[in-house]
């Protein structure tokens, strides 16, 4: 099977070293690129158009927010939003499901917290692997 491209979106660069060792524990996902902030990620994807990307909400310069409706604007990419304000039922999550975020995974804590990849590992990969019809 193809190895599926991932862009991982997020300001923190632990979490994104987090995220990337999640996927690495599945042969299918292969990151591609990284991003800090919304600007970041829609060159990235210019460059290379992932399969899927995991894109966090609360970043500086343009959020992920206005990262989706630009994304979706140009992209059938699946987008997985991760983050600690979007938790089901909170307005965040209503408005990036209207947007067309393919899934959310809640972020604990709202802070990086390291054993988000013992916590969450299994549910980044089913949700990911469920987005792209694996």
């Amino acid at each position: 099977m193809t190895q599926k491209k991932v862009l991982i979106v997020d300001d923190s660069k632990l979490m994104r070293i987090i995220i990337k060792k999640i996927l690495s524990t599945d042969d299918i996902f292969i990151v591609t690129g990284e991003a800090g902030n919304g600007i970041e990620a829609l060159a990235e994807i210019e460059k290379d158009i992932p399969d899927i990307i995991f894109l966090d909400i609360e970043m500086p310069e343009m959020d992920g927010v206005e990262a989706l409706k630009e994304i979706r604007a140009k992209y059938s990419t699946k987008v997985v939003v991760v983050s600690s304000v979007a938790q089901m039922g909170s307005s965040r999550a209503a408005e990036v499901n209207q947007l067309g975020a393919d899934a959310i995974i809640e972020k604990p804590g709202g802070a990086v917290d390291p054993t988000l990849a013992s916590q969450k590992g299994k549910e980044f990969i089913e949700i990911a692997r469920k987005v792209l019809g694996l």
